[in-house]
């Protein structure tokens, strides 16, 4: 039986790929979902913001997971909310819905994958075990 593709992963089209150039360019993120036209969710993010998602995720996936390689999502978003609420990059607090559009920008760049038929949603890294290199923009 042949594995079910994961709709959430990317590749991203050509397009958003050099959306997410212009907008680096600016300081600002392009925010991909792999599940929306060209891959992109059509707004984008501080770069500073995303940037230190990015890496909460990735921290928390790398060294917070379950003997299976796999971490819950909710684990991951509450320690978001409560390490950054008083975060100057976050003056009203509300960490949650970065943690969350951030996570589906991984997704789709790869760098994280949502365990298909998991509930509550888990998360783990790519199938070799390490998030993908991402050419600097």
């Amino acid at each position: 039986m042949a594995k079910q593709p994961n709709p959430y992963a990317g590749p991203v089209s050509d397009n958003a790929l050099a959306a997410d150039a212009e907008a680096r360019r600016r300081g600002r993120v392009m925010m991909f979902n792999a599940t929306r036209p060209d891959g992109m969710d059509g707004w984008t993010m501080d770069m500073r913001q995303y940037e230190l998602m990015r890496e909460h995720i990735l921290d928390m996936v790398t060294n917070d997971a379950d003997a299976d390689g796999t971490i819950l999502l909710k684990e991951v978003v509450f320690a978001a909310q409560e390490r950054y609420s008083t975060h100057e990059l976050f003056p009203k607090g509300r960490v949650r819905n970065y943690c969350t559009f951030t996570k589906v920008d991984l997704e789709a760049r790869g760098e994280v994958e949502r365990v298909l038929g998991s509930s509550p949603q888990r998360l783990r890294l790519p199938n070799d075990g390490q998030p993908i290199a991402r050419p600097s923009c």
